[in-house]
């Protein structure tokens, strides 16, 4: 997809992936931005790759962020920019600091494992020893996550966007598995009562759904 604020472009294949966390911001700033997708079909993917080249990117990869004279790639770094940009950060305070860092780190081991599995031949197999090695991960996450609301408590950052997203993508596969964790359900109760994301939970984008991976993968998870 490709993201278009007032000043720029974000891009990232249409389904919700890595790039997701970033549209969330985006939703969350209640900034004017235009959403194009990428379809994931092997005609724009060849499209993609005759093009990346010429568009200014220093590493030209999906998802891409252009915002006026600034062009990153790579998610994780989309998401931190965006992050300072709308203030979403865990401010001076180091400790703040080091536990935003810890939850951004665990939460891509967890959305690895899971994108890993996605895409695994043998995704049937693994499954269930993805799934008890999951549980032993929740247990651990969910004691880190208390009582929230969200990772610093009332203070949002960009950590808390991929909170949700990638949990919710791992909800797809594991839904009982999630509900157990009785602090990270509460997140992700805490994080769809927003009022700034209230018209996008409830609009028929939303409601449809997107793939979480390639059709082409062992588990897309629409």
């Amino acid at each position: 997809a490709v993201v278009s604020t007032q000043s720029g472009h974000y891009g990232r294949g249409d389904a919700r992936g890595l790039g997701e966390p970033s549209r969330y911001i985006l939703r969350y700033s209640e900034t004017d931005w235009t959403n194009i997708e990428l379809e994931l079909t092997q005609e724009r993917r060849e499209q993609w790759m005759a093009e990346k080249h010429s568009l200014g990117f220093e590493m030209p990869n999906l998802p891409y962020l252009i915002d006026g004279d600034i062009k990153i790639t790579q998610s994780l770094a989309i998401v931190r920019y965006l992050g300072r940009k709308f203030g979403l950060v865990p401010g001076e305070n180091e400790k703040d600091i080091i536990r935003c860092d810890m939850a951004e780190q665990e939460i891509v081991d967890l959305r690895t494992a899971f994108g890993r599995l996605c895409y695994d031949p043998a995704f049937e197999e693994k499954k269930a020893a993805y799934l008890e090695n999951l549980d032993k991960k929740l247990v651990v996450f969910d004691k880190f996550v208390g009582e929230g609301p969200f990772i610093l408590g009332e203070k949002m950052t960009y950590v808390d966007f991929m909170v949700f997203e990638f949990i919710d993508q791992i909800t797809k596969l594991a839904p009982g598995n999630i509900a157990n964790a009785e602090n990270v359900t509460k997140f992700l109760d805490n994080f769809r009562k927003l009022p700034a994301l209230q018209k996008y939970f409830e609009s028929e984008e939303y409601k449809k759904g997107k793939y979480i991976n390639s059709p082409r993968s062992k588990f897309p998870g629409k």
